[in-house]
């Protein structure tokens, strides 16, 4: 009977996705490929460890909570950042690496709060701080926040162009092919692949110039492209999002009725409130729309022979 109950809880949490994305599709945890899994499996080992050592350490907060996000468990994370700021009043690292997370699971507002408050003394905060602005819509804002960005990457340049502006000159789409590498924010490191596939930031360059030019339905379809066909490994990428929040504002299909479900582990993460220790999952809970971890869900963490995004920069 117990083991009956523990394969019905597990079957329970790969089921869950890790948040809903702005179009109200579940967004699962990438896949990892099986020796790439066996890494980041091994570097989270050791960051527990040292975490489990030293809990009010920042430096140890940091790793174990960008340790998780490598196997996709953004929800997690933000669990661990938030329960570091508790003991860490607006440490500028962990407010940076909440608010990048924040933006992973499409919740714009509370991340452009945290990334204002890191932004005061770490530089990386503002490109952050301007690609939050970027995906809210709010485009002179996120063109004069990258302006104050030391790696403000093509994101400047397409912000300038929506906010009015004539850009000096277009910068080259750069980032890994679709499903080729990590996903890494500013400050983390990118898994490099070779391979011929487009960037995904080149496609939703040409995605942003046809919307400026006026030519939406064109706009609409390569947005959609760029959604369905990365939806499930690239999520979490930058241009992703862009394009995702994009390709919401301009096209929300029906809203689709999703049954509440059973969720192992227990999210109780709220801003400002004290959340469970990320460890903490064996107990079967009803999961509601509303709670933070981005609108709904826990992670599904599977395997496969893909190669995942999980870790992203977002510039």
């Amino acid at each position: 009977m117990v083991v009956i109950l523990i394969v019905v809880l597990a079957a329970l949490l790969s089921q869950q996705p890790e948040t809903m994305s702005l179009l109200d599709e579940p967004l699962y945890a990438p896949s990892l490929a099986k020796a790439e899994r066996a890494r980041a499996e091994e570097t989270l080992t050791a960051a527990r460890a040292a975490y489990q050592k030293a809990p009010n350490d920042p430096a140890a907060i940091l790793a174990y909570g960008q340790a998780v996000v490598t196997l996709g468990r953004v929800g997690d994370a933000l669990e661990i950042l938030t329960h570091g700021l508790e003991t860490n009043h607006d440490e500028p690292r962990l407010l940076l690496e909440r608010g990048r997370n924040y933006i992973r699971i499409r919740k714009f507002a509370p991340a452009q709060r945290d990334l204002r408050k890191a932004a005061e003394s770490l530089p990386a905060a503002k490109c952050s701080l301007a690609f939050a602005e970027y995906v809210s819509a709010d485009f002179r804002s996120a063109r004069d926040t990258y302006a104050t960005c030391p790696d403000p990457g093509i994101f400047a340049y397409v912000a300038e162009r929506r906010a009015g502006g004539t850009p000096s000159s277009k910068p080259a789409p750069t980032g890994p092919p679709p499903s080729a590498g990590a996903i890494h924010l500013p400050g983390s490191v990118a898994r490099q692949k070779a391979d011929a596939q487009t960037p995904i930031a080149a496609d939703y360059m040409a995605a942003v110039e046809l919307l400026i030019s006026g030519d939406q339905p064109k706009a609409v379809d390569r947005l959609k492209q760029i959604v369905e066909r990365n939806r499930r490994n690239d999520w979490m990428e930058p241009a992703y999002i862009a394009a995702e929040a994009d390709y919401a504002r301009l096209y929300k299909p029906t809203r689709k009725k999703h049954k509440k479900s059973l969720a192992v582990g227990s999210w109780q993460l709220a801003v400002g409130s004290r959340p469970q220790t990320a460890d903490r999952r064996l107990q079967t809970i009803l999961v509601p729309r509303s709670h933070p971890r981005s609108r709904g869900g826990r992670a599904a963490l599977t395997t496969s022979s893909r190669p995942s995004r999980p870790g992203v920069a977002i510039p």
